[in-house]
């Protein structure tokens, strides 16, 4: 019997999120929370199936022109450890990792920027499906710039209550002045001067200036108080939802006190405000699939 299972990440948001050379884009930065999906022979049964993930199936059947009677012999199930409208990438953890799945069952060989494009087709999404960074259009899919590399740090994350429609959200922010742009461009290159020089401290730096450019569009309220107790705890930077609820500081263990920063929470910010506090760590993007060989390959090296 033939089975695939696919762990797609969420996110924290986004390192940076702005607006590039006449088109929205965004940084994903994928954490260790995972969507799993599995496919495997047998009857019919996709009934957890969120709506946007049955979306997903259906664009894949159509598009490849798949025959229906083999979705009466698949059974697709799915869990997640990603909260949702929280600007962590649930819905596209969900549909990324959907379409890579059945690419590995159908032999259909998608890479990781057909998946973004297929994704996109759905709502606006993350990059979280590449193992390198890039700068995405996530309304169109399109890679705008290859970055390379990937960040690894730990983060902690408050998660704020309420929560965000990210595909509304995503879909009309198209307000940035020329000021913005300009101070968007000088993000974008001070996230890059860090990635290559591996400096955490200046990707962090721009981390937190894409959060304070984002208040205009989705304000947080507590976003000064986070940056000011990171700094005091000897954090790196601030990490966001722009379309979402939740902020994290980037650290590493040899420098961040953090005892001092929950101590803190605690005591600075209002109990009704928010949910708790996730420790998790930043890290590559891509889809891991195991097929039934057992195998566990990144979803670029699977398609090539």
């Amino acid at each position: 019997m033939k089975r695939v299972v696919v762990k797609s990440p969420g996110t924290c948001g986004e390192y940076i999120q702005g607006w590039f050379e006449g088109s929205p884009c965004l940084i994903s930065s994928p954490i260790d929370r995972y969507a799993t999906i599995t496919i495997e022979s047998g009857e019919f049964k996709n009934s957890n199936l969120k709506f946007k993930a049955q979306k997903m199936v259906r664009l894949i059947f159509d598009r490849y022109e798949i025959a229906r009677s083999h979705l009466d012999r698949l059974s697709i199930n799915m869990e997640s450890q990603i909260p949702e409208k929280k600007g962590m990438a649930s819905s596209t953890a969900d549909l990324s990792g959907v379409a890579a799945g059945l690419s590995a069952y159908f032999d259909l060989g998608l890479k990781a920027v057909d998946i973004g494009r297929l994704c996109t087709e759905i709502e606006p999404s993350d990059n979280l499906m590449f193992e390198e960074l890039n700068l995405f259009n996530h309304i169109t899919g399109q890679v705008l710039k290859e970055l390379g590399g990937s960040i690894n740090a730990n983060l902690m994350i408050v998660d704020f209550c309420g929560g965000i429609d990210t595909m509304s959200f995503n879909e009309s922010q198209d307000d940035y002045s020329p000021k913005d742009l300009g101070i968007f461009c000088q993000i974008i290159n001070l996230f890059e001067e860090g990635l290559k020089e591996h400096d955490l401290k200046k990707i962090g730096r721009a981390c937190t200036l894409s959060a304070y450019l984002n208040q205009k569009r989705l304000p947080k309220k507590h976003l000064d108080l986070l940056v000011d107790l990171m700094e005091e705890c000897g954090g790196l930077g601030t990490v966001i939802g722009h379309s979402g609820t939740v902020i994290g500081v980037m650290y590493e263990d040899s420098g961040f006190d953090k005892d001092l920063f929950k101590n803190g929470i605690i005591e600075r910010l209002p109990e009704e405000d928010y949910i708790c506090i996730y420790e998790n760590r930043l890290i590559a993007g891509g889809i891991k699939v195991d097929c039934f060989e057992d195998r566990h390959i990144g979803l670029d090296q699977q398609s090539s």
